[in-house]
């Protein structure tokens, strides 16, 4: 498995690509540039972890019937680390961003939530779990 470390907040620490066909995105993105992928071992999902150098730096995962009635186009998403996911909520909107999909518990990972810049550029905040 790569090394990953917990980064400090309000470092950006992943990226990550949410796809309706993930075996092209796969196929495209290793011919591309030569990506390392490989199934994450922190989740049960089909997730995919990006490795460079034996680190992982972001993964890949289908858009699917998840996505409700009317899923999102496939896209790039940014995360950046914080310290506490729900007190970064109340600043985002204390400074004119907004909330797009409310904080949730990823099972392993931690606490995330999808948000918007004041101008309504989306990227993501996450509390990674302590770990063991």
């Amino acid at each position: 498995m790569a090394q990953f470390e917990v980064p400090k907040p309000g470092e950006i620490c992943w990226r990550e690509l949410a796809t309706k066909d993930l075996a092209a995105a796969i196929e495209f993105y290793t011919k591309l540039f030569g990506w390392k992928l490989e199934q994450s071992k922190v989740t049960q999902m089909d997730y995919k972890e990006i490795q460079m150098d034996g680190v992982s730096v972001g993964g890949m995962m289908a858009i699917d019937e998840n996505g409700g009635p009317e899923p999102p186009p496939s896209h790039w998403n940014t995360y950046v680390a914080v310290a506490n996911t729900d007190e970064t909520l109340t600043k985002i909107e204390a400074n004119g961003g907004s909330i797009k999909v409310p904080a949730f518990d990823a099972p392993g990972v931690g606490r995330m939530a999808v948000v918007t810049d004041p101008s309504g550029a989306p990227f993501s905040i996450i509390q990674f779990t302590n770990p063991a």
